[in-house]
């Protein structure tokens, strides 16, 4: 009798792990998407804030009026759609318009499909000295920015979607998107 060893797996063994295999991937993937969708809403949601809060600081800092306002081209647009991007500036004429020279910050705007939207009609926010966020067509009593996944229209919206609530005095908080709230 030969005393070798044999290495290697017999046919029977290969396909058991396999098929051990498939049945972990098929359970993984839907935590695992889960999971990704988690951190690009993330990412997204603190890009937007970054730039809130940066606004709100350089208004104290210069004492000057600061606005951010949603984005089209190099120009502040006069629509809901401020996934494509906005613009901070100092408004050193008080005019409430961008201006040459004016321009402190500009932003790319999020990755395709994402979307974000104010619960009430506001393409640009202002910050005073104090620190005091305003609409520009003026108070702001309670705020809300929804940030919604490309694929928020699919179920749930908790795990979709994220609200970012401002309020009057310039403070952010973060929550998780709500069915009661509306659509995406």
């Amino acid at each position: 009798m030969d005393c070798r060893k044999l290495l290697g797996f017999t046919l029977v063994e290969l396909l058991v792990s396999l098929a051990i295999g498939a049945v972990l991937l098929f359970v993984a993937a839907p935590v695992f998407t889960s999971i990704v969708r988690a951190g690009y809403l993330s990412t997204q949601t603190h890009l937007f804030v970054s730039a809130v809060n940066y606004a709100r600081t350089e208004a104290i800092q210069r004492k000057q009026t600061v606005f951010i306002c949603a984005r089209l081209n190099n120009h502040c647009q006069n629509n809901q759609k401020w996934e494509q991007g906005w613009l901070i500036f100092v408004d050193e004429n008080r005019n409430g318009a961008l201006d040459n020279d004016e321009l402190i910050q500009v932003s790319g705007g999020f990755e395709v499909g994402y979307t974000l939207r104010p619960n009430v009609s506001a393409s640009n926010l202002l910050f005073r000295s104090d620190g005091v966020v305003r609409r520009g067509t003026g108070a702001l009593p309670l705020m809300t920015f929804r940030l919604c996944a490309p694929d928020a229209g699919a179920g749930n919206l908790a795990e979709r979607s994220r609200e970012i609530v401002i309020n009057a005095t310039g403070r952010m908080r973060l929550q998780f998107g709500r069915e009661l709230a509306g659509a995406c």
